[in-house]
């Protein structure tokens, strides 16, 4: 394992942040005294619809979260939405991180995936972010910092944290484990 000492996550959302401390801590051995938060890109849709969009989110906050530990720290982003499978909507819920380190590699890693109801679905399709929509339809409030909709739907057996956490420290294998040679670059990435 290679130690890196650094790394920053471009979010404005708490919960993304102390996931992203408990994985990198762990894994990387990483304190959260070195982990900053910095100031997530602007123009990102507030509810990204696709694979494509949901990875570009990602990737977008991590090169400008890498951007503050560069050249040898890691940089952290992370973007939900309905991605593109094969259910009845067409659609899984997922989280999706990316990590940019050394040399611009960048690497991908997932949370665990669900179906969202189609009427949810529908509604986030017009730009209207998962979160928000549940906290008005629950009455709750900061939903999206503390358990999310998976927390709701699975009466707190995993929530939003737990997803966050899981996709970051997918992200991470390639750099925990050494073989970050084979990582593609920023630079081979067309129109991000």
């Amino acid at each position: 394992m290679e130690c890196y000492g650094r790394a920053a996550i471009a979010t404005r959302n708490r919960g993304k942040y102390w996931a992203a401390v408990r994985a990198l801590e762990r894994l990387c051995g990483i304190s959260r005294d070195n982990v900053a938060i910095v100031e997530p890109p602007n123009g990102l849709p507030a509810q990204p619809i696709g694979g494509l969009e949901v990875f570009r989110g990602a990737l977008l906050r991590a090169a400008r979260a890498f951007e503050a530990v560069a050249p040898s720290g890691l940089g952290i982003g992370v973007e939900a939405g309905p991605v593109e499978f094969y259910t009845g909507t067409g659609y899984i819920e997922t989280q999706v991180a990316v990590v940019v380190g050394p040399g611009r590699r960048y690497s991908v890693g997932t949370s665990s995936s669900f179906e969202l109801p189609a009427l949810l679905l529908d509604k986030m399709k017009k730009g209207i972010e998962l979160g928000k929509l549940i906290e008005s339809r629950r009455h709750v409030r900061n939903l999206r910092e503390s358990i999310g909709y998976i927390g709701v739907a699975t009466s707190g057996l995993v929530t939003r944290t737990d997803l966050t956490l899981h996709a970051i420290a997918m992200a991470l294998v390639p750099w925990y484990s050494g073989y970050t040679e084979s990582l593609a670059r920023l630079e081979d990435v067309d129109n991000i």
